[in-house]
């Protein structure tokens, strides 16, 4: 498939992509820009294959290179052919009359008639077809004709089918020989730019045809004509920016402002444009003069993780894995402790207040955020494999009880046809007998397999496993924003209820849809999360819910671990055999929770009025550690009614009520104890408390700080060449980018990236409302 390029016209075939026949991958690219990739199918490759997969690529490429090689000269052969049958272009053409400028023996005009006679096609840009008297304007590469641009009466301007564009030019008139010794050679984007520009000052003049083209164009002019004074005349929007990459590339001089040349041409005579050309040796000062850039601020500081904030008998164990893996410890940490708070799930709860009925189920919500590469994934999966363990023996007691039920079902078969042979005899001989207690075959219960954690499935199936699976479960999701953006659509809210429902862990949910009745009811829906995203995706999300609409319910403020650590410091090599002693030790540890002894750990539980056990078994907090979560709570309610914290960050933090207890109730378990809940379980619970709140304000921080986000998001969008270096604020906000979308934030953080150095603001009269234009100050990069 064949595409316009990045720098060239919509007429262009500079662009590629190939797919290979066997499905494997593909290649793209872009000839006039340089832009080259590949593409592979989902699946790893052996070495062979990956050598295979090279020389396929090498194929493809050269094909593409031979496919564009004919169709440039196919193209150049029919531009020559209508170059030599086009006129000279009179001085009278409608668009060389309105831009007051006069031809050149280098401009020839031909009627549409007979350029379509020539071409087999009619010029045209897009669906549009350009009419009248046509400019030809030939656009030569290394001396010769390469392709044509066409310059309709209006102005309407496109280039020749599957003509060469990069490094392509055309000159006013002959240029000079030599060096360049005493030449000065100006080089503007278009062709009226070019003319006015030679007009006013007598100096040969070029056009690149497009502000891409200027700097391989400004190359090859410095290169043939190193002594010459070389001025690249720049126009408003992108062709500024270029303009001056060009002179810099070329040890050139540009025009930092003062608009168009033919505009300033037209309106105010050709000695206006004289005079600001000859400025242009100031510009070239100016531009290497600029202050270096401010550093944008940064997100809020994060505490690192303590590693003493995990129980004792996991220590060693998370803290191998860090050191093999050489990630962040947090990433780790919050895997375990979700990990953990699943396998307890509504075995047991926590009461914070000595006598209240308030109990708090241990089920927690896991949310790491890192860049790509920062291994959050290979984090996650180590973390789980003790929980995995559970997962796999689950399933072979599943396998084994499922191999004696059907020998159970077989054997309740052939029960039900003995005892059908004998009902149908006694039914002869006494057509009134009694033969229901014959017919009561007992058929065995199915066997259900206990499960502990899915990944994909929609909230009603995860209601019927909750349902079979009552203890609750865990929800891993490697990419967890997609899943909160999947329950922010319409046809998602009753979805979204059922996990707003699920995080609390004791409420009962019922799902009532069409085709699967009334049935659907959990007594108790009980669910604990963990995944991971990338931070731009979590800012943007978070943005959006705190402005309301329907992610505006507390859905992501539920993530009570949510981290988002500094990335790891130098890398270094670790290449030692797993900590087994550490590792047996922590699966131990899940292997006792999964079991858990209530009895032994001295568990309390509520009675109904006929003394039968009732609600969730539950352990409260010992003397001094309830005194220690009173003098907690007494401080965090203060906060949260003093109203001086935004409010998403108060709804955070309010969920921390049950956040604590849970925590110091996990940590308590997973080192073994038994009774109230311990004083040292408590102190590690409400150190996790100050660590992590200081995430959550990072984590927020991309709407306490809403010019910062925006500035950094601006700035990625220029070096990505998603935003040209010159543009204007609508530029920006019209496109309904993440983090841009707001045009007051997207002006506020282009005012705070003027301020900071890392763009040059110029207004532009325009008879009406002044226009503002941005222009990257290059090597500005964040």
């Amino acid at each position: 498939m064949r595409f316009p390029g990045v720098h060239t016209s919509d007429q262009s075939v500079a662009g590629y992509c190939k797919e290979f026949e066997d499905g494997t991958g593909g290649i793209f690219g872009d000839f006039s820009s340089g832009l080259k990739g590949t593409w592979q199918a989902n699946q790893p490759l052996n070495e062979a294959e990956r050598r295979v997969f090279k020389q396929k690529v090498e194929a493809a490429r050269e094909q593409a290179r031979k496919e564009i090689k004919a169709c440039h000269a196919q193209a150049a052969k029919k531009a020559t052919i209508l170059w030599k049958q086009a006129m000279p272009a009179g001085a009278d053409h409608p668009y060389l009359v309105k831009k007051k400028v006069k031809p050149t023996a280098t401009l020839r005009e031909i009627n549409p008639a007979d350029a379509k006679a020539l071409l087999g096609f009619p010029p045209k840009r897009g669906d549009q077809v350009l009419i009248g008297r046509l400019l030809v304007v030939p656009v030569k590469v290394s001396g010769q004709i390469a392709s044509l641009e066409f310059i309709d009466e209006n102005g309407l301007k496109t280039a020749l089918a599957g003509g060469a564009r990069a490094g392509g030019y055309w000159a006013t008139g002959p240029l000079p020989k030599g060096d360049g010794a005493d030449e000065t050679l100006l080089l503007g984007e278009g062709v009226a730019t070019a003319l006015s520009a030679s007009e006013a000052t007598g100096y040969p003049a070029l056009a690149a045809l497009s502000c891409g083209n200027l700097r391989a164009v400004a190359a090859q002019l410095r290169s043939q004509y190193p002594k010459a004074r070389l001025i690249i005349l720049g126009e408003p929007g992108n062709g500024q920016s270029h303009a001056e990459e060009a002179a810099q590339s070329a040890d050139g001089l540009a025009l930092w402002e003062g608009g168009d040349i033919n505009d300033l041409h037209v309106d105010q005579g050709l000695d206006a444009a004289r005079e600001l050309i000859e400025k242009a040796g100031l510009c070239k000062a100016e531009t290497t003069s600029r202050r270096t850039p401010i550093p944008l601020p940064e997100l809020p500081p994060v505490e690192p993780f303590d590693l003493r904030l995990l129980p004792d008998a996991l220590r060693a164990w998370v803290m191998d894995i860090v050191e093999r893996m050489g990630c962040p410890p947090d990433f780790v940490a919050v895997g375990v402790m979700t990990a953990l708070a699943s396998v307890i799930g509504r075995k047991l709860g926590i009461r914070p207040q000595a006598q209240t009925d308030w109990t708090v189920i241990c089920n927690l919500w896991g949310f790491i955020v890192g860049r790509p590469g920062v291994l959050k994934s290979p984090a996650l999966e180590a973390a789980l494999a003790a929980l995995n363990r559970l997962v796999a023996q689950a399933m072979e007691d599943f396998t084994r009880v499922m191999e004696e039920y059907k020998k159970l079902q077989a054997l309740a078969k052939l029960r039900a046809e003995a005892a059908e042979k004998a009902v149908k005899k006694i039914l002869r001989d006494d057509p009134h007998a009694d033969v229901s207690a014959l017919l009561a075959v007992e058929e065995p219960d199915v066997p259900t397999l206990r499960r502990l954690k899915t990944n994909d499935t929609t909230p009603a199936s995860l209601g019927e496993l909750l349902r079979q699976n009552p203890n609750g479960l865990l929800v891993y999701r490697d990419e967890m924003v997609s899943l909160l953006r999947g329950l922010d659509r319409e046809d998602q809210a009753e979805g979204r209820g059922f996990f707003l429902t699920a995080w609390n862990g004791d409420s009962p949910y019922t799902f009532d849809r069409i085709g699967r009745g009334l049935n659907l009811h959990i007594e108790a829906a009980c669910i604990s999360m963990l995944g991971g995203t990338q931070p731009g995706r979590l800012a943007e999300y978070i943005r959006h819910a705190v402005k309301g609409g329907a992610a505006d319910d507390g859905l992501i403020q539920r993530f009570g671990l949510l981290v988002w650590p500094d990335p790891a410091g130098s890398w270094k090599e670790v290449d030692r055999p797993p900590n087994i002693m550490a590792k047996n030790e922590a699966f131990a540890v899940f292997a006792n929770l999964d079991r858990l002894d209530l009895e032994a750990i001295g568990a309390e539980q509520d009675k109904d009025l006929e003394g039968n056990p009732e609600g969730v078994p539950y352990l409260r907090f010992a003397p001094d550690a309830l005194a220690l979560f009173r003098e907690w709570r007494n401080e965090l309610e203060a906060r949260l009614r003093k109203g001086d914290l935004h409010p998403a960050l108060e709804s955070h933090f309010a969920k921390y009520r049950k956040l604590i207890p849970a925590l110091a109730l996990i940590i308590h378990l997973a080192d073994g104890g038994t009774g109230p809940v311990s004083r040292v379980a408590t102190l590690q619970a409400l150190g996790w408390g100050d660590y992590l709140e200081s995430h959550a304000r990072r984590a927020y921080g991309a709407i306490a700080q809403p010019e910062v986000t925006a500035a950094k998001a601006i700035l990625a969008r220029i070096n990505k060449g998603d935003l040209p270096q010159s543009f204007s604020s609508r530029d920006v906000w019209r496109q309904g980018w993440s983090m841009l979308s707001d045009r007051h934030e997207v002006a506020s953080a282009l005012d705070m990236l003027v301020d900071y150095g890392y763009l040059h603001l110029e207004r532009k009269e325009t008879g009406g409302r002044p226009a503002t234009i941005y222009h990257f100050i290059a090597g500005a990069e964040e």
